[in-house]
């Protein structure tokens, strides 16, 4: 008990900061836009606010990438809780049709 005679209920405060997802999804693909939609539902279920996602397009690799030799980047700018990276990081190592990604803190300005 606090000293005012209440239960002491401490909050959780959850750590946010401003992300950059630059994911390469593979260049076969139908529909890359659903596929970038589909994995900032991902980020926004582990409690991320997407801000923005553009999508850079097709682009060859200056070396093959699982056998593949262009892939389609997209960029996802994102506020998300530091403690949800990992597992942010997990879920998306387990989409086959994604073939690299990578999470940037920024500085917010």
């Amino acid at each position: 008990m606090s000293p005012s005679g209440s239960l002491d209920h401490r909050e959780e405060v959850k750590y946010v900061r401003l992300y950059e997802l630059t994911v390469i999804l593979a260049a076969e693909m139908e529909d890359h836009k659903a596929a970038t939609e589909e994995i900032a539902e991902v980020a926004r279920g582990l409690g991320a606010e997407v801000e923005k996602i553009d999508l850079w397009g097709k682009k060859r690799f200056a070396y093959p990438i699982k056998k593949q030799q262009e892939g389609f980047y997209a960029l996802l700018t994102m506020k998300m809780p530091a403690d949800q990276l990992r597992e942010l990081d997990r879920v998306l190592s387990l989409r086959p049709q994604l073939l690299r990604h990578l999470v940037v803190a920024t500085d917010e300005e």
